[in-house]
């Protein structure tokens, strides 16, 4: 089972190899600085006891700060954009489950890119470890080996 915290940290590990922003998984107070804002939306969907499916949206949206007549340099963004491809395109890897990302998508809206891409994986439920029984008899006998 993958769980959240390892998600986010690897999305966090992924953004900070590839740009010097702070990232966000909650509002941020400074926006002095540029920086990653990160919202995932899970969706999960049962398949039976132990095995179930997993859709994470995420859209990571990157904000600049502006320059100093209040611009923002929208070749920065659109070289953020070739950068999370090259990062995330074909294969996002979290610990040691590796998953294909099919598609992603890019908007700008406001001077901020928002980067958008889906998880689709299955899972498995955490599970209670029994103990394994030594040797089955069935009626009484039990099954000779070859050294008997």
């Amino acid at each position: 089972m993958i769980l959240s915290e390892d998600i986010r940290n690897a999305l966090s590990a992924l953004l900070k190899a590839h740009f010097p922003y702070t990232v966000y998984f909650t509002n941020n107070a400074d926006a002095k600085k540029g920086y990653f804002h990160v919202e995932i939306a899970p969706k999960k969907h049962t398949v039976d006891r132990v095995i179930y499916e997993r859709s994470l949206d995420i859209e990571l949206e990157l904000v600049l700060p502006p320059d100093a007549r209040g611009r923002i340099d929208r070749a920065k963004l659109y070289d953020a954009v070739d950068t999370l491809d090259a990062a995330l395109l074909p294969v996002f890897t979290i610990g040691d489950r590796h998953i294909t990302v099919q598609e992603t998508s890019s908007r700008i809206v406001d001077e901020v890119l928002h980067y958008s891409f889906t998880l689709d994986f299955a899972d498995a439920m955490p599970s209670e470890e029994f103990e394994l029984m030594e040797e089955l008899a069935i009626n009484g006998q039990r099954e000779h080996t070859e050294e008997e």
